[in-house]
């Protein structure tokens, strides 16, 4: 946490991911995004290394945070002192990292896999890759397919 100038204190996150998205771990993780959201805290990433991670590009995205893809250089201590350091007044004032277009594929609760489009439950918003008859979150039954 931050110190505001009026003296009051702004939480912040700050994620430091070294590895791949990890689609088991989709829904823990969206869940809390979502708590961040409505708790108003900003979530930074800072991704090191090659792989991607949509679901962290998405956290920052949602939250209103900073993404920033690093590769290790001999200015990486400069990158992340003006990238993650200063609060949110600063940031007012300082150049943000550049945003990229965020990947907002989800994955499929029953095989835990990124999917590009798949089937919603109306009621507490599962995502699952194949049509089921019933939610197996919630048991909410699904209306039959008409021809």
């Amino acid at each position: 946490m931050a110190g505001g100038l009026d003296g009051k204190t702004h939480a912040r996150i700050l994620l430091l991911s070294l590895s791949p998205d990890v689609a088991s771990q989709y829904v823990p993780l969206m869940n809390c995004i979502f708590s961040a959201q409505k708790a108003g805290i900003p979530v930074d990433v800072c991704k090191l290394g090659a792989s991607k991670a949509s679901f962290l590009q998405q956290a920052a995205h949602i939250t209103s945070g900073y993404y920033a893809h690093i590769t290790p250089s001999k200015t990486m201590l400069q990158h992340l002192m003006f990238t993650f350091l200063p609060d949110h007044r600063a940031r007012g004032i300082l150049r943000p990292p550049e945003r990229h277009e965020v990947d907002f594929r989800a994955a499929c609760f029953c095989h835990r896999k990124v999917i590009d489009s798949g089937y919603v439950c109306s009621v507490c918003l599962s995502i699952f890759c194949d049509r089921l008859a019933q939610c197996s979150t919630c048991g909410m039954r699904f209306p039959e397919e008409e021809s």
